[in-house]
């Protein structure tokens, strides 16, 4: 009984274990007399009979009540550290890491380490802070990485809340994966004067465009105006967002040729190393 009373929140509430296991949980959860206990409420969670006072000189029913019991009690007793290494699996996955599983800790870290202080997002730079982290035990590192996705602690997690994890990391590796691409093609064109963005639209269909889009400052304070005069002309919100969709299609779908005027910046350009990354 005190064994239960410490165990996880999770492996209290959750599902995922065989109902034998669930039955053996909500028996020693509750307050009962010893004897109907061990002799009636126990065996019968274990999927067997009572053991009556009859049959108290076969040694065989106590063996078979122990080894079942001992069995279950170690299913209970798991149930958070199979959690904790599906979660494990989940990020492995989702992060694209192609070194072994065992590794997941090293390779997150050593991506970490170069998006750190560039993260305005109060949750990637949370996540991106801990996935940094040296200090913490491999248990305690990938608690803090759960709980930071799924904003709750990991050991107080319902079964619903898996799901809405998985979400949640996959919209976090995501923008995790655009960060750190966007640093790696800045440190690649180190040219000063120049700001990016990387870009992704997901279609309808599920196809992606993904495009590192460069600009100067000079050419920021161009088209700022713009900007500035075309949302005007577009002052409701929705026909702005309607906007800024068309215009990203047109522009970076590689089914469409590029604008004229912008062809022409290309082929005006071209010799100088620099503004090719725009287009």
């Amino acid at each position: 009984m005190q064994f239960v009373r410490k165990l996880p929140t999770y492996t209290l509430k959750t599902k995922q274990i065989s109902l034998k296991a669930q039955a053996v949980i909500q028996t020693l959860s509750q307050t009962q007399e010893p004897d109907e206990l061990l002799f009636t409420a126990l065996p019968k969670a274990c999927g067997l009979k009572p053991i009556t006072a009859g049959k108290a000189e076969d040694k065989s029913i106590a063996r078979t009540f122990r080894e079942a019991l001992v069995q279950l009690l170690r299913e209970i007793h798991g149930a958070y550290d199979a959690r904790l290494t599906e979660c494990e699996t989940l990020l492995y996955n989702a992060f694209g890491l192609r070194s072994d599983r065992d590794k997941l800790r090293q390779d997150l870290r050593f991506r970490a380490r170069y998006l750190l202080g560039n993260c305005a997002e109060s949750m990637l730079d949370r996540f991106v802070r801990a996935a940094a982290d040296e200090t913490a035990t491999d248990r305690t590192w990938l608690e803090a990485l759960l709980m930071i996705v799924a904003d709750k602690p990991a050991e107080s997690w319902a079964d619903a809340d898996i799901t809405a994890f998985e979400v949640r990391l996959g919209d976090l590796a995501r923008r995790f994966k655009n960060l750190e691409a966007l640093q790696k093609e800045v440190a690649a064109n180190s040219q000063g004067g120049f700001e990016a963005r990387r870009i992704t639209v997901t279609r309808p269909d599920g196809g992606e465009i993904h495009q590192m889009v460069w600009m100067t400052y000079e050419q920021k304070a161009t088209v700022d105006p713009m900007v500035e005069e075309l949302l005007a002309k577009c002052g409701d919100r929705q026909l702005q967002q309607a906007l800024l969709t068309r215009l990203t299609e047109k522009i970076l779908d590689d089914d469409n040729e590029l604008p004229t005027v912008q062809r022409s910046e290309v082929k005006q350009t071209k010799g100088t190393g620099k503004q090719r990354h725009l287009a």
